[in-house]
């Protein structure tokens, strides 16, 4: 084992931030400390400097030392100077607290915990757990240092190195609030439920799911068909080529039983209602209300639909 920071650690353990100073009162000692102009710091000065416990502000500088924006200052091994990195972190401080925030984040975004973090959000956001226990295998370390990887979590969100998407996950900070409010905005209009059947023309389901990709829209947010009964469905006219055509309501069955007329009819009607496919990839993005909400619509469709065609409701 060898010692750093006053924390035992093995020999492939990294170093983590103390648990005991909530990311707030963190981010007051780190100011502090990177602001500095004398010739040391220690716990002492940090707490006049802080207003906060000289024992607590004690524990901050070793998770600064180990990031690099302390370096030891001589004589007693608590004492610290800020380095060229951390000085430039001390005077965006200055200037505002969005830009020491902003420069913090810019130093440490090649430490290994930034790296992890990013690598682990690369695919999309992630829960909260699910980061705990990436930060946990980088940092080498067991479950028993959990509530230090729970400091450090909220030090990458204090900073906004990563950011809270507002449904419990956490996404990577170039995917910031107002990214997540446009994506919002738009995933909530391209995932509107099926709409109620209206008078139209027929569509062609390939030129819709191509129109609706290129729109960046689900094809869920298409009409899937029309019935028309004034339009290329009346007796004598043909469907253009590769249309998905939707008879109009007939007033008597063509063809007999043994045809299977109506039957077949009732089915293909439903099933060109019903195109394109819905995928489970289009399920997934709908919320609870919306399915219920389609779930209502399908049912509606295939009761009317059943009655149109003489066929028992289901």
């Amino acid at each position: 084992m060898t010692v750093q920071g006053r924390s035992l650690l093995a020999p492939n353990e990294r170093l983590l931030p103390t648990y005991r100073l909530r990311a707030d009162d963190q981010l007051k000692v780190i100011r502090a400390a990177c602001s500095s102009t004398g010739s040391f710091i220690n716990a002492f000065r940090l707490a006049t400097d802080t207003g906060l416990t000289e024992k607590n502000c004690g524990l901050v500088p070793a998770f600064l030392f180990a990031t690099g924006l302390l370096e030891k200052a001589g004589g007693h091994f608590s004492r610290y100077r800020p380095t060229s990195r951390g000085r430039r972190v001390g005077d965006a401080w200055q200037q505002s607290e969005g830009e020491g925030l902003l420069a913090l984040r810019d130093a440490w975004k090649q430490q290994w915990f930034a790296l992890s973090m990013k690598e682990r959000l690369e695919s999309g956001p992630v829960a909260r757990d699910g980061l705990l226990a990436r930060l946990l295998t980088s940092a080498g370390a067991d479950g028993h240092r959990m509530r230090q990887a729970e400091a450090l979590l909220d030090l990458l969100v204090a900073i906004g190195m990563i950011v809270p998407d507002g449904d419990g996950f956490m996404c990577w900070h170039e995917d910031g609030p107002v990214d997540q409010q446009k994506k919002t905005a738009s995933e909530a209009t391209a995932d509107q439920p099926l709409p109620p059947l209206q008078p139209g023309e027929g569509v062609n389901p390939t030129e819709m799911r191509a129109s609706a990709t290129r729109e960046g829209r689900s094809p869920l947010a298409e009409p899937v068909a029309h019935l028309s009964p004034h339009s290329d469905h009346e007796e004598g006219c043909s469907p253009a080529p590769g249309a998905a055509s939707v008879p109009r309501p007939r007033r008597e069955a063509k063809g007999s039983a043994t045809d299977s007329g109506p039957t077949a009819y009732a089915e293909l009607d439903l099933l060109a209602l019903l195109c394109p496919p819905v995928l489970l990839a289009d399920l997934v993005r709908l919320s609870p209300e919306e399915l219920m909400q389609l779930h209502g619509h399908l049912r509606g469709l295939a009761a009317l639909t059943a009655k149109l065609r003489g066929q028992p409701a289901l």
